[in-house]
Parts: structure tokens; C-alpha cells; sequence
């Protein structure tokens, strides 16, 4: 069906953690640790469910599920500019080791720390002040809003620790590094999990104990991720960090925020196409009927199935930009159709496997959750079958990105979600009274018309074409 010219591409040894190892091999290195990374940060993103879903009742435990559905829309705001320059610093690092340039590396690596700092301090503000306005927007009731403002004021204070542990752990990745994003990660997600139990149940604090447990684990991953910059037993290819390197440097900062930029206008677009498919569910109900807590609830066991997309995603954003570093586009190519191939196999048996545990699931979070927990057990039904669209859109985007292309997945995501998320939606919402079992239908077309443009961009090969 495509042409291409990867069956007997030649060998090339990458550098860093990755020299000496095949193919698979290197996917098995780059794909494990983000593999049980994730695992555990959606155990504790379902933790924290749990818990707010079970110290409350009643309407306010409807109350409280609205509050944590449009909770991850607003993290996944504040974190918007710090994936954009995470993703900049890693495809840069990861095309300095591909051509093993360890001092390029390195610098990119200082320049990354600083502007982890700034874009966490910039969105932590912004998403305090656009707290109120946010909620009205959503339509959250009063006791949905007084959980929202509480959460939020507390939860800002950890955007510049999260800023610095994004851009620190891409450019681990970028460097064949996964276990010590793992590692850090670990600690941040235990943490959290401990803290917010004990703060929430045990010492009354409640929503804002969830909120203070996050802030405490993040912290201490500041502490092991910038430790780790500090290796006793220093290579050439190890990731280091030195006080000259933390000095604005405007040529490499401009490489990474070049790449990061387009990411930034995308991953936004993006929060603003959600956000406006958010605001139509509130229009076809009340704020009292429930309808964000059941899409973020369906939203919640639907994330388990990415585990092992995100994973490999990883790894063939690794790869891809460390072949290309390396002067060879075949192997970069036949390096993300075997993560894809894979990731395929396993969300799809992800899927199968959330279809049949979606009640129980849904039930943990939302014990006597009513109408509110079956409709989210509905909508879980409906995705679970199409998560081998899911896989192949998370693999090719991501690695696309990391190898730099990040205006071509900008293009193509926006151009597609327009056309589903926004027009479709809008029609089928205001002139056919869509209901919100048939918004997720459509979402779910949109994730499977971008899983097969995506293959087609990705075949073509004009992505390995990127300049970082």
C-alpha cells in the first residue's frame, strides 16, 4: 500500500545508553520504565478519585466528580507551555546524542532548566487567575465551584516544580534515559498518593489535603530530578548540569522554543477544541445533572488503556530523533512502525480489558453514583473498542514531534479536530439534540480519521525533513 525503503536499512549505533543495542532492544529500553511510570501515575490520578469521590456524598459527590473532570482540563492547561518547551529541549537533545554532540546536549539541557522555570511560574499564575472565570464558563455549580477554587489555589503552587521535572525528564528521554524519569516519577506519584490519603481522610483536610498531597510530591521530585544532574561517576554521554549552562544562551534557546512553539499553538488549539466540546455537554443538561463528572469519570478508566501508547510513543520519539541525529531517516521511520505495530497489539487488548471492568472501575470512584456512573460506564464502552486508533495517532504524533516536526502534526490535528470537534459537534449538538453518549461517538471518529491521516503523513516521510 506504501512505498518505502526501510526492509534493509543499514545498521547505526546511536550513543549514550542506547550504543550497542538492536532494535528492539533499544524499544524495550525506551518503552519499560515510561510503561510502569504511567501505570502509576493513573493509579494515583485514580486514587485521587477515589478518595474525593468517597469523602463526600449526595449531591455533593456529584458536586465533587464535575469539580475533578474539569480538574484535568485545567492541569492539562497549565502544563500546555511546559510540554512545549519538554518537547523542544528533548528533540534537540535527542539529535545531539543521535550525532554525539554531548557539550550541544548538555547546553540544551541548561537553557531547558531555565525555561522549565519561567513557563511553570507564568502558567501556575495563569491558571489561578482564569480559575473563577473557568468554572463560570463550564457552568459548575456553587458547591462545584467552592471545591474548584480550593483545589486550584493550592495546586498552582506546584507549576514551577512541574515545569522543572518536565523539561529535565525529556531531556533524559531525549538522551536514551528513561529509567530516571521513572524513578523521579515514582517518587512524585507515591508521595502524592500517601500525603493525599492521610491529608484528605485521616486529617480531615479534604479536597485541599488532594491538592497539598500533589504540591509535596512534586517537590521532592524536584529534589531527585535536579540530584540526578550531579552523577558521581560522570561519562561523556552523561546528562549534567553546570552553572554556565543555566546563562540565557539565545541560539540554543531558540532551537528549542522553535520546535516548542508550534507544540505550544498546537497543544492549546487543542485545549480550546476540548474545552469548547466541554462546554457543549453543559448545554445539553444542567449544572445539577452530573454531565462533566461522568465524561471525566469515563475520561479516567479510558486512561488506563494509554499506558502502554504513551510508552511507546516515548520510545519512538526517542528514536526517531536520534536516527535522524544520526544521519538515517530509514531507520528512523522502521523504528516507529515497530513501536506502532506494538502499541497497537497492546491498547487494543487494553481496550477489551477496560469494556469489561468499566463498571467496577467507574464504581470505585463513584460508589452509589447513580445515573451519573452509569452513563460514564456507557461512554467507556463506546471508546474501548477504538483503542487501536488511539495507539496509532499517539505513537505517529509523538513521534513526529520528536523529531521536530511539530508544525506538521499542528496542521493536521487542528485541520481534523476543526472539522469534528468544532463544526460536526456544533451541528449535531444545537440542530439534532446530540446527547452526550453521541459527542463521544464523535470524538472518537475524529481520534480514528487522525490515526489514518497520520499513517499516510508518516509513510510519505517528508517528517524526517524536520530541522532542530
Amino acid at each position: 500500500m506504501f512505498k518505502t525503503e526501510i526492509d534493509a536499512p543499514k545498521h547505526i549505533d546511536l550513543g549514550g545508553k542506547l550504543t550497542g543495542l538492536s532494535l528492539n532492544q533499544q524499544i524495550l529500553a525506551l518503552a519499560l520504565w515510561p510503561f510502569l511510570q504511567n501505570i502509576l501515575g493513573v493509579t494515583v490520578s485514580f486514587v485521587d478519585r477515589v478518595i474525593a469521590g468517597n469523602i463526600t456524598q449526595g449531591a455533593e459527590q456529584s458536586a465533587m466528580m464535575d469539580m475533578m473532570g474539569l480538574v484535568m482540563y485545567m492541569g492539562w492547561l497549565m502544563m500546555i507551555m511546559q510540554g512545549a518547551i519538554a518537547t523542544g529541549a528533548q528533540a534537540l537533545v535527542a539529535r545531539a546524542f543521535g550525532a554525539r554532540n554531548y557539550k550541544l546536549a548538555n547546553e540544551a539541557v541548561g537553557q531547558s532548566f531555565t525555561l522549565g522555570i519561567v513557563t511553570g511560574v507564568m502558567s501556575g499564575a495563569l491558571l489561578w487567575l482564569m480559575t473563577p472565570m473557568l468554572g463560570q464558563f463550564f457552568g459548575l455549580n456553587e458547591t462545584a465551584q467552592g471545591f474548584l477554587n480550593t483545589y486550584i489555589s493550592i495546586i498552582a503552587f506546584s507549576a514551577p516544580l512541574s515545569g522543572i521535572i518536565f523539561v529535565l525528564n525529556a531531556c533524559f528521554r531525549g538522551a536514551g534515559d528513561t529509567w530516571t524519569p521513572f524513578f523521579a516519577m515514582v517518587v512524585v506519584n507515591a508521595i502524592n498518593g500517601i500525603m493525599s490519603y492521610v491529608l484528605a481522610v485521616h486529617l480531615g483536610f479534604g479536597i485541599a489535603g488532594v491538592a497539598y498531597g500533589t504540591v509535596i510530591g512534586w517537590s521532592v521530585g524536584v529534589l531527585i530530578t535536579v540530584w540526578r544532574l550531579f552523577p558521581k561517576n560522570a561519562t561523556e554521554y552523561s546528562i549534567v548540569l553546570k552553572r554556565k549552562w543555566l546563562k540565557w544562551n539565545y541560539a540554543i534557546s531558540r532551537r528549542i522554543i522553535r520546535v516548542g512553539v508550534p507544540q505550544l499553538i498546537e497543544i492549546l488549539g487543542m485545549w480550546a477544541i476540548h474545552a469548547y466540546g466541554i462546554k457543549l455537554i453543559t448545554q445539553i443538561g444542567s449544572s445539577d445533572d452530573g454531565l462533566i463528572g461522568s465524561h471525566g469519570l469515563a475520561i479516567q478508566v479510558e486512561s488506563l488503556s494509554f499506558m502502554p501508547g504513551f510508552a511507546l510513543g516515548t520510545a519512538a520519539s526517542t528514536l526517531a530523533g536520534q536516527y535522524l541525529g544520526a544521519g538515517s531517516k530509514e531507520m528512523a521511520m522502521k523504528s516507529v512502525q515497530a513501536c506502532w505495530r506494538i502499541a497497537v497489539v497492546l491498547m487494543g487488548s487494553m481496550g477489551i480489558i477496560i469494556y469489561f471492568s468499566a463498571e467496577g472501575l467507574i464504581g470505585l470512584m463513584s460508589p452509589g453514583g447513580g445515573i451519573q456512573a452509569e452513563r460514564a460506564i456507557s461512554l467507556v464502552m463506546i471508546v474501548a473498542m477504538a483503542q487501536p486508533f488511539f495507539a496509532t495517532a499517539m505513537v505517529m504524533k509523538m513521534s513526529m514531534r520528536g523529531s521536530g516536526a511539530t508544525g506538521t502534526v499542528m496542521f493536521y490535528s487542528y485541520s481534523i479536530m476543526l472539522i469534528f470537534r468544532v463544526a460536526l459537534l456544533t451541528v449535531m449538538v444545537n440542530y439534532f439534540g446530540a446527547d452526550l453518549k453521541m459527542i463521544w461517538y464523535i470524538m472518537t471518529l475524529d481520534i480514528a480519521v487522525q490515526a489514518v491521516t497520520f499513517v499516510i503523513v508518516h509513510f510519505r516521510g517528508k517528517w524526517t525533513e524536520a530541522v532542530v
